[in-house]
């Protein structure tokens, strides 16, 4: 039965990226796609309104370069939080829209051993966010980490609960 449902669930994703979703916090399993951020966020089921909202603002072209980048993809559960007039207002203002996507990316490749050893990150928006290790695992500001060490060949990814506000 469990064979059945990880089959079903694994139809078009990567098993493995799948795995990382159950991550035990402080767990330093790593994942390599072999792709950029961009074509690794598709296979990642979990953050592909991200993923769509990239494309959306042109900061897949952005992303699809050299880098390296780090990535804070709120999942798609983090959108659906959101207010919907606020979401709405941001949908319906490119520049804001992309700034607040922007407030999701690093310069640089940090994975979770490297978020571990600082406490402030500053994103391409200008924004700096307090880094917090606590039980849960780590969170930026409020977002906290729930699929970590997602790596690709310009950077890494990491899933996140909540959706950074500028």
């Amino acid at each position: 039965m469990i064979k059945q449902f990880v089959k079903h669930i694994a139809k078009g994703l990567s098993l493995v990226l799948l795995l990382t979703l159950i991550q035990v916090p402080g767990a330093q399993a790593q994942v390599e796609t072999g792709e950029n951020i961009v074509d690794s966020a598709t296979q990642f089921g979990q953050i592909q309104y991200f993923r769509t909202l990239l494309e959306e603002t042109g900061l897949d072209d952005e992303l699809s370069q050299d880098g390296p980048f780090t990535v804070f993809a709120p999942t798609d559960q983090a959108f659906q939080e959101i207010e919907n007039e606020e979401l709405q207002n941001l949908l319906e203002n490119p520049d804001e829209l992309r700034n607040v996507l922007r407030a999701h990316i690093v310069n640089g490749s940090m994975v979770a051993e490297d978020l571990a050893a600082t406490d402030n990150i500053s994103t391409l928006e200008g924004s700096d966010f307090e880094v917090t290790h606590h039980e849960q695992g780590i969170s930026v500001d409020e977002a906290l980490l729930v699929a970590a060490d997602i790596i690709a060949t310009n950077g890494v990814i990491h899933a996140v609960n909540t959706v950074l506000m500028p």
